[in-house]
């Protein structure tokens, strides 16, 4: 009969990289990890980070030991994956800021390694038959390597978990561009670095070794018995109930009320929920991470009539939380059009998510007048943000400070809240420089900030509304082609370049982009001068087409854009 012992070991996870080789069984599953559990990791170590946390707890791995043998993951392949892809992509953008020392030493710390028999370069994980080839050769290889081809990522990605695989490469890549915005460019290999070194020795797991499989399942059987796999929804529910005393059945009644509207939402309910509680928790109680909700609401939920008051409040507030998703929820119908295309513009073309706690504070708490003016401040605050950056841990605490002022009733009009947040807020100037060297990765926001600066040209008085139209309509073209042929006479290296440029891109209907193509400058103007679009027929006044013109451009926007996404507003 098999015999397992255990060992228990806290470590860095980039402490358990660097040890050696490990491997994912063959009958595992393989990459399933969205957008969302990406950003989310990245969101929680980046908060930690600014935070100065000693630690920051990524949970239980299981590794399987037998004598002799590389170990294999039993439990955490996703997290150990997820950490490979962040670390590869912090590689790269060392070697882009030329710090080929330091890209080579994280690469050969954590990532790959040459082994002595064979001398081929081999990866420190090994997922499992599905996706180890498209992850060594496309997702752990970067520009450092003589035969790197950046774009098979994508061209090469058949199965549904190569795809995710690349997702969450991207997804990295812009958390990194988007870290980087406000650090100047010396001070960014440090940042990088720190990134790294936290990686290494304080994004911490419990690393649990058996022997074998056995020694796995038993791990797993104790942990469910024990309830140490429950959900922080279930472990919030039940202590609800637990202090409910003889009023339980009313406050299960409030928790379905709860997350009947979360369901609403989508996506993973459980999730959503506890996001919902802590920013319902943020409005009076200021910056609350995730990890911090569950034991503050045990120190001061104590009984039951608080537990009922909270759950009672919590399920009235719940619908103006979930109004933030749709500017056609029933709670607008007594707000100005001009809030609605705030929140319309906030949810379906911006699509970001720090700013949420207090745009529900201010739902919740404001005069329908005044909603209306936060809510169009929340729209050039966010944008401003985007494109200069969020500063770290700062945005998250700042909003929930502000969210908390509002929640409290210490700030009740707009201009409060807009003179409260002015160190933070990028000024015109700030905001007008980092327009003008943005690069934009994500086709829904480029073509949000080309259809807004579009209508500042045409002198729209509320330029930064624009009305929902689908991309398959709208769509977004590259002046200079992603892949020019040689009558453009440009290197690939300038065409990398210019590919996130906003100064490089246009709007153009379907039908003339199909026209316009891989064409040269010369054909391309004459298919720019028919657009209805102002932003796109000025393209047509140049003459020629390089990055010079494409700088010129986007200096000309950056301009236009401090008046498109103004902080100014009648009191």
């Amino acid at each position: 009969m098999a015999t397992s012992k255990y060992q228990f070991e806290n470590k860095g996870i980039g402490s358990l990289l660097r040890e050696g080789r490990l491997t994912v069984p063959p009958n595992q599953r393989s990459y399933a990890w969205e957008d969302r559990h990406v950003e989310n990791l990245l969101q929680d170590i980046n908060e930690a980070i600014t935070s100065d946390d000693d630690e920051y707890f990524l949970g239980t791995l299981v590794l399987i030991e037998p004598p002799k043998t590389i170990p294999s993951i039993a439990d955490g392949q996703q997290r150990l994956a997820t950490t490979t892809i962040l670390l590869a992509r912090i590689r790269d953008r060392l070697s882009q800021l030329k710090r080929e020392a330091g890209a080579r030493a994280v690469d050969n710390d954590f990532l790959r390694n040459v082994d002595m028999e064979t001398e081929e370069l081999q990866s420190r994980i090994t997922l499992n038959l599905e996706d180890n080839d498209y992850f060594k050769e496309r997702i752990l290889s970067g520009p450092m390597d003589a035969d790197f081809d950046g774009k098979a990522r994508d061209r090469e990605a058949v199965r549904p978990s190569n795809k995710r695989l690349a997702r969450a490469s991207f997804v990295v890549d812009e958390f990194i561009d988007d870290l980087l915005k406000p650090i100047r460019h010396e001070n960014q290999p440090a940042t990088l670095v720190r990134w790294v070194k936290f990686l290494e020795n304080s994004a911490a797991v419990v690393v649990v070794r058996v022997a074998d499989e056995i020694g796995a399942y038993r791990i797993f059987e104790t942990l469910n018995d024990r309830g140490l796999r429950a959900s922080q929804a279930d472990i919030l529910k039940n202590y609800f109930f637990s202090k409910s005393g003889a009023r339980l059945g009313e406050a299960q009644m409030m928790w379905n009320v709860i997350t009947t509207a979360i369901e609403t939402l989508g996506d993973d309910e459980n999730e959503r929920l506890v996001t919902y509680i802590r920013h319902y928790w943020v409005t009076t109680h200021g910056p609350t991470k995730d990890r911090e909700l569950a034991a503050q609401i045990k120190d001061e939920i104590t009984g039951e009539t608080k537990t009922l008051q909270f759950m009672r409040d919590a399920s009235l507030a719940v619908q103006d939380y979930v109004a933030l998703w749709s500017s056609r929820h029933a709670k607008w119908a007594d707000y100005s059009a001009s809030t609605r295309q705030s929140v319309e513009t906030i949810a379906s073309h911006l699509r970001v998510q720090q700013i949420r706690p207090l745009l529900f504070a201010v739902a919740r708490n404001f005069e329908p007048t005044e909603a209306e003016k936060a809510f169009r401040l929340f729209v050039s605050w966010s944008v401003r943000f985007l494109i200069y950056g969020g500063r770290g841990g700062m945005l998250d605490t700042q909003y929930s400070l502000r969210a908390q002022d509002v929640g409290t009733k210490r700030i009740t009009k707009a201009r409060e809240l807009r003179d409260a947040m002015k160190s933070y807020v990028p000024t015109d100037a700030q905001f007008e420089e980092a327009f003008a060297s943005a690069r934009v990765s994500r086709p829904h926001l480029a073509r949000y900030y080309l259809r807004a600066i579009d209508k500042t040209i045409k002198a729209d008085p509320q330029p930064e509304f624009v009305a929902n139209e689908e991309a398959d309509q709208i769509t977004l073209e590259h002046v200079l082609p992603l892949n020019p042929d040689n009558q453009w006479m440009v290197d690939e290296e300038t065409a990398q370049a210019a590919q996130r440029m906003l100064g490089n891109m246009v709007l153009l209907r379907a039908t003339q982009n199909r026209e316009a193509g891989n064409a040269s400058f010369a054909e391309k103007r004459e298919v720019l001068k028919q657009s209805g679009y102002a932003i796109t027929n000025e393209v047509a006044d140049y003459k020629k087409w390089s990055m010079e013109e494409i700088r010129d451009r986007q200096l000309k926007m950056a301009k236009i854009a401090t008046r498109t996404w103004s902080l100014s507003f009648a009191d």
